[in-house]
């Protein structure tokens, strides 16, 4: 419901937008052109994959306005370029103004805010605090123990629940205990049944966190899960194939060029192949050869760490460049084409690390039932992971990936890759 809350806001949003910028462009310019509307609609791709766009989760910072500002300034230069007017600068002037304007607006005035308290004291209170009070949605509150704790936003016992809902107007509750007993659990039902919504720490992660707590799955959850179409929708899977092949396609033909060049740099500038060659895990855990292009120097594999951390002295002072901006990932085009990989996916490890993480990780083998891919929700929520608990976070983006896998989806992951690659911020 959330979700379609905030496509809906975003088509309000966009559709005011422009009205007042198709107003300025018929006032201060020539009217409203072909190029106008194309240029309207490539700013706010820009603008999507920058998130500001986004209503209902984060904020309104100080940095989307300067995102405002810079983007707004981009296309207004090049408008300019082509018809020499004063009067562009005018109305990408007055554009960004409603910009900023219309979203705290519709932040302050029209986004719902939930009222939320936590009911339990757990090593997890902290970690829902922290993403309540990032989130523009929910207001935290306090929490309710039965243990008496002298803290500032302790509220008090289960039995003083109804005065803490009526003083606070509550609209949330988040349980972060296991196990009730039979007079807490009467309370809570008694008030959920009278509207107030309640979800367990399980449910916080999936909703709010967007991902799937592995401590909580077992062979129950897995029989009683909703979602996983991607595993046995056949239509859906082939229309993901297809879209994989379509635009591996046509990434290869216009990025030739970036693919020539960068294969001479490698060769010029250290010795050995112009090609990494490695054995990963994917689909059913069917080893296949990966292909990048080499970052590191030549070395003894026996010699280092097998993970590459940011200062790693392997890695060569061009292999750094293409490792924050992603160039040394476009040969996976080729593994994309032979159908061992998919765009969006888990991410595939090396064999060797994988059979490591699978006696160490419950439940990693999951993550091999669907292609692996070149970018991935774990690789745009979780930072470089350079250990075994590391793969077990990522472990848990993976599988809400899964469960909540859609053609929506994998667009949002492949615009949130670009950003971080606009940002050099990969590894």
């Amino acid at each position: 419901m959330k979700s379609y809350s905030n496509v809906m806001i975003r088509v309000v949003y966009i559709w005011i937008l422009y009205i007042v910028y198709k107003y300025c462009l018929d006032t201060f310019v020539f009217g409203t052109s072909f190029t106008a509307k194309l240029i309207f609609i490539s700013m706010f791709i820009v603008a999507y994959i920058f998130d500001l766009l986004d209503f209902t989760e984060q904020k309104f910072r100080i940095r989307h306005i300067i995102y405002f500002f810079v983007i707004d300034a981009f296309f207004a230069g090049m408008f300019y370029s082509l018809v020499r007017t004063v009067g562009m600068f005018i109305t990408f002037g007055i554009l960004f103004l409603a910009q900023i304007s219309l979203k705290w607006i519709i932040q302050q005035f029209v986004v719902k805010r939930y009222k939320v308290v936590i009911y339990g004291q757990t090593k997890n209170n902290s970690q829902i605090i922290r993403s309540l009070i990032a989130n523009i949605q929910y207001e935290y509150v306090g929490f309710i123990s039965n243990a008496k704790i002298e803290e500032s936003q302790y509220l008090g016992t289960i039995e003083d629940l109804e005065r803490i809902i009526k003083e606070n107007n509550i609209d949330k509750i988040i349980i972060t205990i296991d196990e009730l007993d039979e007079y807490e659990l009467d309370t809570l039902i008694n008030f959920k049944v009278n509207g107030i919504d309640m979800i367990t720490y399980k449910e916080f992660n999936e909703q709010i966190e967007q991902k799937i707590d592995i401590t909580y799955i077992d062979k129950k959850w897995l029989l009683e899960s909703m979602g996983f179409e991607i595993l046995h929708n056949t239509t859906q899977q082939k229309i993901k194939r297809l879209s994989d092949i379509i635009f591996s396609v046509v990434l290869l033909i216009v990025t030739f060029p970036i693919i020539l060049i960068t294969g001479i740099i490698i060769k010029m500038s250290s010795k050995g192949p112009v090609f990494f060659r490695q054995k990963r895990l994917g689909l059913k855990n069917m080893e296949f050869e990966i292909i990048k292009f080499r970052s590191m120097k030549i070395h003894d594999q026996n010699e280092f760490s097998k993970y590459a951390d940011e200062n790693d002295p392997r890695v060569t002072r061009f292999g750094k460049f293409i490792r924050k901006t992603r160039i040394d990932e476009l040969p996976q085009l080729i593994c994309i084409l032979k159908g061992d990989m998919s765009f969006v996916g888990p991410r595939p490890e090396w064999n060797e690390l994988c059979y490591g993480y699978m006696k160490n990780i419950p439940y990693y083998n999951l993550r091999h039932l669907i292609k692996p891919g070149v970018t991935g929700w774990a690789q745009v929520m979780y930072p470089y992971g350079i250990s075994t608990e590391d793969a077990y976070r990522k472990l848990e983006y993976d599988l809400y990936y899964m469960k909540h896998q859609d053609v929506m989806m994998d667009l949002k992951i492949i615009f949130r890759t670009i950003k971080i690659v606009i940002f050099a911020k990969g590894m």
